[in-house]
């Protein structure tokens, strides 16, 4: 079986990549239904998240997706299939594919995404693990000798792995992604400002303006709902003003990396001090990850120009060289 595409079904973003082509397709995981109509959906991807906050009563805009878990099975084959048929030529047939799956995703959850794909006509699909890819997608060479290392902040996860070619010596999920920081802006600005703002405004704001400088003080406006009057009220927000809030998370991300750190021998943290750590995924757009988590860890950091698409970018690779994709896949 050789794949004529990847695909990266994230919480927040779907991702495709066609054989001869390159990444051809990345649009919100997203899908809005009318009247729980699932066979002719009202819209997709960026159409449907577009519509947030301005949808008719009757239409209900569905993240199928939520912590790497399938929550609406329905509109993920919906959304699938036809995001398939947007990047295929007209008579052509796709019904083989590479899966990208988080770091120790369970026999359970992997069978649910291939049932997705399945009822989105896609019959044959191989896996390939996130860490991995992303690694590959940044140009990174995996070797047997030398450890290479990953944080790869997703909208609903991030993993942290260290790995060989021979595999992960050390790594884990949590379901604290971009979306948890959206999340606590959302808290932290009803808490600061009395201004009740909605997830998709606070995603706005960390896309703008989150920064881990302290003194940063780059600014945007937003429209919220006061929360003594109820009448909606626009505020102008800083990046000093959410930083505890950004702190917060990335703090959160680095106990966890310590945590891994700490069961790694001297000699792997040696040779990890020399090579580097990547961060990958949407999070490394908040200004000053790099230099935060570096001075935290005590070990370069490094960010990819792409690193939103290096997973998707790996998984292309491996469609690329069956090679590669006989050694990488997921034996499941």
């Amino acid at each position: 079986m050789k794949p004529k595409i990847a695909i990266d079904i994230g919480t927040s973003y779907t991702k495709i990549y066609k054989s001869r082509s390159d990444v051809v397709l990345i649009e919100p995981t997203c899908i809005a239904i009318q009247n729980k109509n699932y066979k002719t959906p009202y819209a997709y991807g960026q159409e449907a998240y577009s519509l947030i906050g301005k949808t008719p009563e009757n239409v209900e805009i569905i993240f199928p997706v939520n912590n790497t878990d399938i929550v609406d099975n329905k509109a993920l084959v919906a959304l699938i299939s036809h995001f398939v048929k947007k990047v295929k030529t007209p008579f052509e047939v796709i019904k083989d594919a590479l899966l990208t799956v988080e770091c120790g995703s369970n026999r359970e959850i992997i069978k649910k995404f291939e049932n997705a794909l399945i009822g989105a006509k896609i019959f044959n699909v191989c896996y390939a693990e996130n860490p991995v890819l992303a690694l590959l997608g940044v140009g990174e060479e995996i070797s047997y000798e030398t450890p290479s290392a990953v944080i790869d902040l997703g909208g609903g996860q991030t993993t942290i792995c260290v790995l060989t070619k021979a595999g992960v010596i050390s790594g884990a999920s949590a379901e604290i992604g971009g979306n948890t920081l959206n999340k606590m802006i959302v808290k932290h600005v009803e808490r600061e400002l009395g201004l009740i703002i909605s997830e998709h405004s606070a995603e706005v704001i960390k896309t703008q303006i989150a920064s881990l400088n302290v003194d940063d003080e780059t600014k945007t406006v937003i429209n919220g709902k006061d929360i003594l009057t109820g009448k909606q009220r626009v505020a102008q927000i800083s990046a000093n003003l959410i930083y505890p809030a950004v702190k917060e998370f990335f703090d959160k991300i680095l106990n966890i990396t310590n945590v891994i750190f700490s069961s790694l021998s001297s000699e792997t943290i040696a040779l990890l001090q020399k090579g580097g750590i990547y961060v990958t995924g949407g999070g490394v757009n908040v200004y000053g990850v790099d230099e935060y988590i570096g001075k935290a860890l005590g070990i370069q950091t490094k960010i990819y120009p792409e690193a939103e698409i290096a997973s998707i970018i790996g998984a292309g690779k491996l469609v690329e060289s069956a090679e590669l994709l006989d050694k990488l896949k997921l034996q499941v």
